[in-house]
């Protein structure tokens, strides 16, 4: 039995069908029809001479001789991915594809990429706006900056700016607060977050505010639109205190109170652990910790 185009194409169609136990799932996750995967499969059996796939009434099970290839089968489709991914890799050389958290590449990123262009601009920087932290064994990145846990899996970790978390508001809405405000009047308007309620929890209890029960909030999951609710005064927010020292400079919003909160994740540079750090990304990291420890915060 030769691995032609034609053998592959059916031992990753019985892999996707292995793993599923599904060939509508299977067939999802490979953009083509589950009648299309069933026929390679069968073609795929009729060449090794064994049943692979058993198919019982309303699900499939892997027959033994399909349990002993899918792990191998999966295992050889994982090495040439990640193969082909180095190759592409290799054959731009130039090229540095990062994935960056889209508030941070807004406010804090982007207006200081002409400074970086500027001094490489033989470097074509990519930047791929993702919401999750870098996943570096399914996604063809060649580091990421996003908001997450220093110790995120199968990556290396650098610090790029702090997480921590404070309440600010705009002026016309702290004008509806008390003169003398304390944190235990925030109870009584609109609180809003982004994360998590247990957020808030520990802003209260760091203001001296023990609740007995989470307060009510709005959890509003994205930076851009939670921060736009602030300036508009819609309501009092949970915020990066690290990106919006703009907004206080011009006082398009105030903090009421000087309590933050550490939450346990920050904006960290991540890299693959298990690749070698190629020029690019040496350059992209000098200019990166060069950029902190001139101006860290917008």
């Amino acid at each position: 039995m030769e691995l032609d185009s034609g053998t592959l194409t059916k031992l990753r169609a019985f892999e996707a069908v292995g793993r599923h136990l599904s060939f509508a799932k299977a067939a999802q996750e490979l953009y083509v029809t589950p009648a299309a995967l069933s026929h390679h499969v069968r073609h795929l059996e009729e060449e090794l001479g064994v049943p692979l796939i058993t198919r019982l009434h309303r699900r499939i099970e892997l027959s033994p001789s399909g349990m002993r290839l899918l792990p191998e089968c999966s295992q050889a489709l994982q090495i040439l991915s990640r193969a082909v991914r180095e190759v592409k890799r290799t054959d731009q050389q130039e090229t540095l594809t990062v994935s960056v958290a889209p508030y941070f590449s807004a406010k804090w990123l982007t207006p200081r990429l002409g400074r970086f262009w500027a001094h490489h601009p033989d470097i074509d920087l990519r930047l791929h706006h993702a919401y999750q932290p870098a996943d570096f064994l399914t996604d063809n990145l060649d580091a990421g900056i996003n908001w997450c846990p220093g110790d995120w899996p199968n990556a290396e970790s650098t610090l790029v700016l702090h997480g921590r978390l404070t309440i600010v508001c705009s002026r016309a809405y702290l004008k509806q607060l008390p003169p003398d405000p304390s944190p235990h009047d925030l109870l009584d308007h609109r609180l809003m977050f982004e994360f998590s309620i247990e957020h808030l929890v520990r802003w209260f209890e760091a203001s001296g505010v023990n609740l007995p029960e989470p307060p009510r909030a709005d959890q509003v999951d994205d930076s851009h639109t939670l921060r736009r609710l602030a300036l508009d005064g819609h309501g009092a927010a949970l915020f990066f205190s690290g990106l919006i020292h703009e907004d206080l400079r011009t006082g398009q919003l105030v903090r009421p109170f000087d309590v933050e909160i550490d939450p346990g994740s920050a904006y960290y540079l991540t890299r693959p652990k298990d690749r070698p750090v190629g020029r690019r990304l040496k350059l992209f990291t000098a200019w990166l910790m060069s950029e902190i420890a001139t101006s860290p915060y917008v």
